[in-house]
């Protein structure tokens, strides 16, 4: 695969640490598919689909009841506990039939953590990059070092952000925030010194971006960061692409892709996918609106039983209202006729997939 990356996603990539020439390689071929249960078990997807209603393609990595989610990136998996804010990245042992031992600590926000840190509230990871926004909505990112062996230090934390954040995404496209006012902002480097937090570039200034609260199972339906383009969702189902420059102060650096106010939620990886009230799951064809003419879609699914979608590097995830979770392999629907679809499990206990690239 080839990935064109322009200027600006350059600088943003350079900023979270990721090479250019990288992209191609982080978010191509087959990018690894975990679950959790209301159990707070984790479960890693093997690569066999199920086979009627037999599902045998899933390996138990932990078994905590405090887990409460999960982000991927890079070939690492991380977890969050509800109990007391610690966070844990997978060592790659699975479950054992007596333990689940594959994880070491990353942050516990009650030890001699960074001044200033708190409890962590959400993360998100892609393309090797994890960051976690704490209850004072400010944003750290990870640098890939490990709490000390009795968890009473976690240094490996730097600040990126300490304004009012409502949502937050990251992706190849950048680190994208929005913020209280509902104005949008890509970070560019460098990170927080003190009270001063720099990296940031506003790229969008609209009252109409979406602000709510997704469900819980999505961190974020507000915007999304693909492997090319990040985009956002307005309050009346238009979608946005940014192609840039940033604001200066106008923010004109968008074009639509769609203007339907049945969209519920999108979400980007190689392509740009949403789905509808209605359930119903489309893909960008990469066309965007001419005046207010928006036809660069197609129809992957019409299934009402849809409740949320989940973008991999060159595919997308979908979740049933019965836990159950399949995969789009294509074809694009016909008429009626939505085919393009395997069963990868049909656990009623999945309360959530998360891919890793």
């Amino acid at each position: 695969m080839t990935t064109k990356v322009s200027q600006w996603q350059r600088i943003a990539l350079l900023a979270a640490g990721i090479s250019a020439s990288m992209v191609s390689v982080a978010w191509g071929g087959t990018a690894p598919l975990y679950q959790t249960h209301w159990d707070g078990s984790v479960w890693q997807y093997t690569g066999a689909p199920c086979n009627g209603g037999f599902c045998p393609g899933w390996t138990q990595l932990d078994s905590n009841p405090a887990t409460t989610q999960l982000a991927a990136a890079g070939g690492q998996l991380y977890q969050l506990h509800y109990w007391d804010g610690s966070m844990w990245m997978y060592t790659g042992q699975p479950c054992t039939p007596s333990a689940c031992a594959g994880w070491v600590q990353i942050y516990y926000y009650l030890s001699d953590t960074p001044s200033g840190m708190w409890s962590p509230q959400i993360m998100v990871a892609a393309n090797g990059i994890l960051v976690q926004e704490q209850e004072n909505t400010s944003l750290w990112q990870f640098t890939g070092r490990a709490c000390n062996s009795n968890g009473t230090s976690c240094p490996g934390w730097i600040e990126l952000d300490d304004a009012v954040a409502d949502n937050f995404v990251v992706g190849a496209a950048g680190l994208l925030e929005q913020r209280d006012d509902n104005s949008l902002w890509l970070y560019t480097g460098p990170p927080c010194t003190g009270s001063s937090c720099p990296g940031w570039r506003q790229i969008d200034g609209n009252p109409n971006t979406l602000d709510v609260k997704c469900q819980w199972q999505i961190v974020d339906c507000t915007m999304a960061s693909g492997v090319t383009w990040a985009y956002q969702l307005w309050s009346n189902g238009a979608i946005w692409q940014y192609i840039g420059p940033e604001c200066d102060p106008t923010c004109r650096g968008w074009r639509e892709m769609d203007n339907n106010p049945n969209t519920k939620q999108i979400t980007a990886g190689n392509s740009l996918y949403e789905i509808h009230n209605d359930g119903s799951i489309w893909q960008s064809t990469g066309t965007p609106c001419n005046g207010g003419y928006c036809a660069g879609w197609w129809q992957i699914d019409n299934n009402s039983a849809s409740n949320y979608i989940v973008a991999g590097p060159n595919t997308v995830y979908q979740a049933h209202t019965d836990g159950s979770i399949w995969q789009y392999v294509g074809p694009i629907c016909n008429g009626p006729v939505c085919s393009g679809w395997i069963e990868l499990d049909n656990n009623s206990e999945t309360s959530s997939i998360v891919p890793g690239f």
